[in-house]
């Protein structure tokens, strides 16, 4: 069996990453939310294996709710990102020669008979 401070510990990290999670959703950043989720998640499921009584089995659900929430959150805001589009290399135009301009042009007048 764990014990009651390991399980406080653990539900204290989770709450915290929480925390940081609705920071960065505030923030727009989905990339930071999303790995800072994917922790929370890890830990909420040790969390689960740690439940002895009925307490600890609603801080279990509340915590779980509160990180569904935040996955739907992260989810939206994904989908609301611009989409970053690949741009493939131009080859560059081979410059055409000019004639320099110490070439004298010859200009030549036709005349009409």
């Amino acid at each position: 069996m764990t014990s009651i401070e390991e399980f406080i510990k653990m539900r204290e990290s989770i709450e915290q990453l929480a925390a940081e999670i609705a920071l960065s959703i505030e923030r727009k950043d989905a990339i930071e939310s999303k790995k800072r989720l994917d922790t929370a998640n890890r830990q909420l499921e040790v969390l689960k294996t740690m439940i002895a009584n009925d307490t600890q089995e609603m801080v279990g659900r509340r915590l779980s709710a509160q990180l569904e929430g935040f996955g739907t959150r992260i989810e939206k805001m994904k989908l609301k990102m611009p989409v970053k589009r690949r741009t493939e290399r131009k080859e560059q135009a081979v410059p055409t020669t000019r004639p320099s301009n110490t070439e004298m042009l010859e200009i030549v007048v036709f005349e009409r008979p």
